[in-house]
């Protein structure tokens, strides 16, 4: 039997990417150090994503400063909306101030 996929569909697959042996422990340990969303402030379904695209600079996969926690909570999902811009596709080279300039609104409203 052969599994055909329709172009529309393939085009949108995503290859997974292959992480280092360390990133879960990497992944574990940067968690603990920043315990919070850095868009948003929440402590929930906390991930950690990378600025520099780690496939494309996997040298700094493992690199903490190139790390930054980011929630996926229902709502605002800071991961998907600030980490990739909407777009799984995405990598946005800003989420460091993007992430701060959202934390300031979030902190400072009313």
């Amino acid at each position: 039997m052969v599994n055909i996929v329709a172009p529309w569909i393939r085009e949108h697959v995503v290859k997974p990417l292959t992480r280092s042996k360390g990133w879960r422990k990497v992944r574990a340990n940067y968690i603990k150090k920043n315990p919070v969303c850095a868009a948003c402030g929440k402590k929930k379904k906390l991930q950690v994503h990378h600025i520099q695209d780690f496939s494309t600079h996997p040298e700094i996969e493992l690199d903490h400063s190139n790390l930054i926690t980011l929630c996926a909570n229902r709502g605002v999902n800071c991961h998907l909306t600030f980490g990739h811009l909407g777009s799984w596709r995405s990598i946005n080279p800003n989420v460091e101030s993007d992430a701060k300039w959202y934390l300031s609104k979030v902190q400072n409203r009313r």
